[in-house]
């Protein structure tokens, strides 16, 4: 949990996505802190953020909105949210997201994760980022009362507690995915301008995915033991999810038309 009173604030090493100055939550160091929702650019701290994480309990809601891939050497599952490198298509100019998305359990969470702890796996370790515009003292929401978590924060730390518990279960199936062999490097095909300004369907680019041509050559009973544990919904919301290239990039298009005719105006 949240560390005791007289702790220091430690930071914390290794990667942790857009989280720029993470902290392990103490009342030392933040009882006189808490949240104060932003009302100006809540979701700037996404903007640069291209991938982001899911679980697998998201995929039948990511899949409406974004491309799922499986990232990196342990093929992480993620959503892409932009066509472009370190941009995010639903990240408006307002630092609003587009209205409608889906906003990943990863990013609800926000500005509070988990951090690993060697010495007692089981103690769950609470962090924030510090640099977090919607740290503030004097905060609507306080991290404490006294030395007590409040409410709001004892219920930030529940949601880390329920995301890290659909972390194992999504590791789990990434885990049997890979003894199936179902994980292929798939192609990203698109209808885009060519050079002449002709729509013509175009490769544009490559991920790794799960193969439909490999699923079909599994025993029937493999097959049916991915239906009865729910896997084959998440094999096919990942399938479906596919159909988003194209409608980023026809909104990245559209935003860069939109660009193009004001600065023409100006």
């Amino acid at each position: 949990m949240a560390e005791e009173k007289g702790a220091p604030a430690t930071s914390i090493s290794g990667n942790m996505l857009f989280y720029k100055q993470p902290e392990l939550l103490n009342v030392k160091e933040h009882g006189n802190l808490g949240i104060t929702p932003l009302t100006e650019q809540p979701f700037a701290f996404l903007r640069e953020t291209q991938i982001v994480p899911v679980t697998v309990a998201e995929f039948v809601l990511a899949a409406l909105n974004y491309p799922i891939i499986f990232a990196g050497e342990e093929k992480t599952p993620a959503v892409v949210m932009g066509i472009k490198q370190d941009t995010n298509s639903f990240v408006l100019d307002d630092g609003k997201m587009a209205e409608g998305v889906y906003i990943p359990a990863y990013v609800r969470r926000y500005p509070f994760a988990s951090a690993k702890n060697d010495q007692d796996p089981n103690n769950l370790m609470v962090c924030i980022d510090r640099s977090s515009p919607m740290i503030t003292e004097n905060a609507t929401s306080p991290f404490f009362n006294g030395t007590e978590l409040t409410e709001a924060t004892a219920q930030a730390v529940e949601f880390v507690k329920a995301y890290d518990a659909e972390a194992m279960g999504t590791a789990n199936f990434v885990r049997a995915m890979n003894e199936l062999d179902l994980f292929a490097k798939e192609e990203i095909q698109v209808v885009a301008p060519d050079t002449e300004g002709k729509l013509v369907e175009q490769k544009m680019g490559e991920y790794v995915g799960l193969s439909e041509e490999k699923l079909m050559k599994l025993p029937e009973d493999k097959i049916m033991a991915l239906r009865d544990n729910g896997g084959l919904a998440a094999f096919y919301a990942h399938r479906l999810s596919q159909a988003n290239w194209q409608r980023m990039l026809n909104m990245e298009m559209a935003r860069d038309m939109q660009k193009y005719q004001e600065e023409q105006k100006s």
